[in-house]
């Protein structure tokens, strides 16, 4: 099921750029599913103990990107499912099909986004 985009909006997603969003956002799901549980069974044996502690950071750094990623990503396709995917989350613009495409996941435009930092 796709929605558009409000009417309010100078520009709306076609059905066909809504699909290949969506398409996009399913693989990087199931990219990042797929590397928490590679992260999750990474064990390493007969390493020395600040080995092993090091090694245990960089796992849990990479899980935590891998579990934000993974949060974008599904709160992309709840807007998407919404009605609301394309649409500045502050300031209700639209997001222009160039960022979208480089980002699926955006949720701001650039404008909200550079006044963020």
């Amino acid at each position: 099921m796709t929605h558009q985009i409000s009417a309010d909006n100078h520009h709306r997603l076609a059905a066909e750029e809504l699909i290949v969003l969506r398409a996009r956002l399913h693989e990087d799901r199931l990219f990042r599913r797929e590397q928490l549980r590679e992260i999750a069974a990474d064990v390493v044996g007969g390493a020395c103990s600040s080995d092993l502690a090091a090694h245990r950071e960089v796992r849990e750094k990479l899980a935590a990107a891998a579990r934000t990623a993974l949060a974008e990503t599904e709160a992309a396709l709840a807007r998407m499912d919404a009605g609301r995917y394309g649409n500045c989350g502050r300031c209700g613009r639209t997001i222009s099909l160039d960022c979208l495409s480089a980002h699926p996941q955006a949720r701001y435009c650039p404008q909200c986004l550079a006044g963020q930092e």
